[in-house]
């Protein structure tokens, strides 16, 4: 099944090669490995945690090429716990990058720093990973990672951009995801009322609906196959793509530019 591929070809390439490049171009201290994966294991390491009070709905901003896993749960009302791993080939490039964590009551940025000024931290082989706990109410905003993001919930919304590793949510209010390059695992199970926005995606996209029979799922441009989708969904073709519809449709999802299959199903 091919709807649209051609539509946008310009975009389609641009992901593929995304796919291929995401990594090296966001995180220098990768540059030149020959896996496709990170290496986020080296044997000189630190870790630090971090406890932070926040207002109602706060904002999480993690960014600046984050090469490790990021994962998120929930935690506390009014309480943002931190964990952070860093590892490095050797004490020298260990002391060539930090992570940093500014804090407002209302904001917590998240961003790996790497000296480049100094000539023997421009290229160097390191590896950063977060661990955080976050309000049910938090708004998350994750970009330019290079490891794999899971964000097991509940939280109020999710945006995310510019990821090289697999996606994982579960139990997001709101989600705006772009540019993932490894695929996408979403879970709609408790998310209420529920939307979204996925775009440009190389790789599988899964899409669980659990016991949910209020989904409508718009599909355009996409280069592969829908290859399940639960009996009780209504599958339209359209002028644009598909469109997979279950009950009165509460809970909206609008997929483009997927260059891989999409499939819907139930636990």
């Amino acid at each position: 099944m091919l709807a649209n591929a051609e539509k946008d070809p310009l975009k389609q390439l641009i992901v593929i090669a995304f796919a291929a490049l995401l990594v090296p171009v966001l995180v220098p201290s990768v540059w030149g490995q020959a896996s496709p994966g990170v290496i986020t294991d080296y044997p000189f390491r630190d870790s630090f945690a971090r406890q932070y009070h926040v207002e109602r709905s706060p904002r999480i901003e993690i960014t600046g090429g984050i090469s490790g896993p990021v994962t998120i749960s929930s935690g506390q009302t009014g309480m943002v716990d931190i964990e952070v791993r860093r590892t490095a080939a050797t004490q020298g490039e260990l002391d060539c990058h930090q992570v940093r964590i500014d804090h407002r009551p209302d904001l917590i940025t998240i961003t790996q720093v790497q000296f480049a000024d100094r000539r023997e931290c421009r290229t160097i082989r390191a590896s950063q990973s977060l661990t955080l706990q976050v309000p049910s109410d938090a708004l998350l905003q994750v970009s330019g990672i290079a490891g794999e993001l899971q964000v097991s919930g509940p939280v109020k919304a999710v945006t995310a951009e510019s990821i090289a590793g697999h996606v994982s949510i579960t139990e997001a209010g709101t989600v705006d995801l772009d540019s993932l390059a490894r695929g996408l695992s979403l879970s709609l199970g408790r998310a209420s009322p529920g939307s979204g926005t996925i775009e440009s995606v190389v790789g599988l996209v899964e899409l669980e609906v659990a016991e949910r029979h209020d989904v409508e799922i718009r599909v355009s441009a996409l280069q592969g196959e829908i290859t399940s989708v639960p009996p009780d969904f209504v599958r339209l073709e359209m002028n644009d793509g598909y469109l997979l519809r279950s009950g009165a449709g509460g809970t909206h999802l609008s997929i483009s530019s997927i260059n891989g299959d999409l499939v819907v199903r139930r636990k």
